[in-house]
């Protein structure tokens, strides 16, 4: 097995921490690797260290965009170089293990039927403590099923950085940017085959505290309605372009993280109101998860690569 991957590294002033991403892809066990790096328009001295990894290794290239096209600008920009067969995005910040991309490629080449293969996941905060990442567990089920599951309740979304089929991850990764691309292009592989799990860790990630997504949302939905209700333009772009089956397992998840995120952005921004429906969706709230107990519930976890 020695099928070619696309490894592609982002980077926004990631400069102190690059050579380390970047070098933990050249120490993998699987051999037939190319990286590229691109570089989001930083300002730090991550230009010289991209430009040094690419002329000292032959599968390294290095761009340097002409200006700043934001994180899911990049990770686009990324995934449409990849012209081999797999493909996975790698952050700055972030380092794999050695036997990462050789574990999560037999899975995917021993199964048709897998679209993506991730290991478990630690994140290191700043203080230096360390948690294993909620958001990678496989999702082996049907179709709806494996929908509901992961639509409610994202969480950290580790599995964006598992491998992919890159045909299926380019027909689900949207045209244009809005809050939660990322659980939408994820979600968008799930209509293409399942979710395997390494039940190791073998990805280290930086940790983002939560509470930067929810601020996150101002400048990712420009409208005051896309703001009010933070996954409208991933609802749609679901719906409407990936044309999600619309189930009442489908339709209920998606309705109930709808919900909660717009509870999350109220109540960090528009306590008052908050405040006053915070009764009514408590319950609700309790209510969803659930639901998404006896969906997990579905999901043989025995077949776990």
């Amino acid at each position: 097995m020695n099928e070619p991957v696309t490894v592609g590294v982002i980077v926004y002033n990631g400069a102190s921490t690059l050579r380390r991403a970047v070098e933990s892809v050249l120490a993998q066990t699987h051999q037939n690797i190319l990286i590229n790096i691109s570089d989001d328009a930083s300002t730090d001295e991550t230009a010289q260290v991209g430009e040094d990894l690419a002329r000292q290794h032959a599968n390294v290239t290095y761009t340097r965009q002409k200006k700043n096209l934001g994180i899911f600008g990049n990770t686009r920009f990324a995934l449409q170089q990849a012209q081999t067969q797999y493909f996975m995005w790698l952050a700055a910040d972030d380092f794999i293990l050695p036997t990462y991309i050789e574990r999560t490629l037999a899975a995917l080449e021993a199964d048709p039927g897998l679209v993506a293969c991730v290991s478990r996941v630690r994140f290191i905060r700043a203080d230096g403590t360390e948690t294993l990442a909620r958001g990678t567990a496989p999702l082996m089920a049907d179709v709806l099923t494996n929908l509901a599951v992961y639509l409610s309740a994202p969480v950290d979304n580790g599995r964006f950085y598992g491998l992919y089929r890159t045909a299926a991850l380019k027909t689900a990764y949207p045209p244009t940017d809005f809050h939660a691309l990322d659980w939408a292009v994820v979600a968008g592989t799930l209509l293409s085959g399942r979710h395997a799990e390494i039940p190791e860790v073998l990805m280290v990630r930086d940790w983002t505290p939560p509470l930067s997504y929810i601020k996150a949302v101002r400048a990712d939905n420009p409208t005051t309605l896309g703001r009010l209700f933070p996954l409208l333009p991933m609802t749609r772009d679901l719906i409407f372009r990936q044309r999600m089956p619309l189930k009442s397992l489908t339709l209920r998840a998606l309705l109930g993280i709808n919900i909660i995120t717009h509870y999350e952005y109220s109540r960090h921004y528009h306590s008052i109101y908050s405040s006053i429906f915070s009764p009514i969706l408590s319950i609700f709230i309790r209510s969803h998860y659930q639901f998404r107990l006896k969906s997990v519930g579905k999901i043989d976890y025995s077949n776990n690569a």
